[in-house]
């Protein structure tokens, strides 16, 4: 994948899951939610920020300082400037949370499963499978940044044995989906239930006018990975988090 095209990705996934406040640093985007969801409590790095990166650093600090909260950054291969990880690397900050960004092209070729439902915001049912997967200080947070997404999403449900055994979000950045919230509820495991979530949200993506399908998954989750590979989706970026540890208060 060209630059461009991933830069245009990255962008889309900042689009798709909003935090609940933001600044602009130039062009650097400040994000803060509270909670436990790193990519909504980091700065996203994808433009000059118009000043001395080491200035739009200090900004940045500053802020999470004001909120009680450690700085944190999201490094992507699209960073802007391409030298920021080194920088925050000298100043403490640590590496954390290694993760891939996969994208597969939509030729409109995959079946829409039968047992697929659509729905335009998350209900009960859908977020407490969804719930099922993610820790309780990113539990805390998720229904507002969710009830944040932009309005063209659907959040898809795959109903085995009477219940939402499965969910995923899609939301269109058109010619780019970007694919959130990928869970399988504990008790339905095994049964093919994420497969079936992917399928219905390739072929809705597909549909609505998408030609790229991205997501970011960690990079150590070796049966997610295996997933996507089967589905299609191919390495075309990486990321992680650079995380500034507040140190404690001198007795």
């Amino acid at each position: 994948m060209d630059q461009t095209t991933l830069l245009a990705v990255e962008r889309a996934a900042i689009r798709a899951w909003p935090a609940l406040e933001t600044r602009d640093i130039g062009g650097w985007l400040w994000r803060y939610s509270a909670g436990g969801s790193q990519r909504a409590n980091s700065v996203a790095a994808l433009a000059d920020p118009g000043l001395d990166p080491e200035a739009a650093i200090d900004e940045a600090e500053a802020l999470y300082a004001d909120r009680g909260a450690r700085p944190q950054f999201q490094i992507t291969d699209a960073a802007n400037p391409s030298d920021l990880d080194a920088r925050l690397a000298r100043r403490g900050y640590r590496f954390n949370d290694p993760c891939t960004t996969l994208a597969a092209d939509l030729n409109g070729n995959t079946v829409m499963p039968a047992e697929a439902v659509f729905l335009r915001r998350a209900d009960a049912e859908w977020f407490e499978t969804y719930a099922s997967v993610i820790t309780a200080n990113r539990k805390a947070v998720a229904p507002q940044i969710l009830a944040r997404v932009p309005a063209e999403a659907v959040f898809v449900g795959i109903r085995l044995g009477g219940r939402i055994a499965a969910t995923t979000l899609v939301v269109l950045d058109c010619p780019v989906a970007i694919v959130e919230c990928v869970a399988t509820h504990p008790d339905a495991r095994r049964q093919g239930a994420a497969r079936l979530a992917m399928y219905a949200a390739m072929r809705w993506a597909n549909d609505h006018g998408a030609r790229i399908m991205a997501l970011g998954a960690v990079a150590a989750n070796a049966p997610a990975q295996a997933l996507y590979a089967a589905l299609g989706f191919r390495l075309v970026g990486r990321y992680h988090m650079r995380i500034k540890d507040l140190r404690e208060p001198e007795a």
